[in-house]
C-alpha cells in the first residue's frame, strides 16, 4: 500500500496575519477563510487551525512549570 504524503509550504507572516484576522471575523468557517486568503485551500486552513492550537497548548504547558504534570496528561 502506497501512502501519499502532501507537503505544503510554510505559512508566511502575511498569511498568518490574514489567518488570525479572518479567524476573528469568521470563526471556524474555514471555507470563508480560504476564499479570503486565496493562497490556501480549505484543507490547509483547517489543518493549520488545529495544528496551531495544539502547538499553543504545548507551549502553554511548557511555559507553566507549576502545572507541567497536569498539562502532559491532557496533551
Amino acid at each position: 500500500m502506497n501512502v501519499i504524503k502532501r507537503y505544503w509550504n510554510k505559512w508566511t507572516e502575511q498569511e498568518e496575519r490574514i489567518f488570525e484576522k479572518a479567524l476573528k471575523e469568521f470563526g471556524k468557517d474555514f471555507q470563508a477563510i480560504s476564499e479570503l486568503m486565496k493562497t490556501r485551500s480549505y484543507r490547509q486552513v483547517r489543518s493549520h487551525y488545529y495544528n496551531s492550537r495544539e502547538q499553543d497548548k504545548r507551549k502553554q504547558c511548557q511555559d507553566n512549570k507549576q502545572y507541567q504534570l497536569i498539562c502532559y496528561d491532557t496533551v
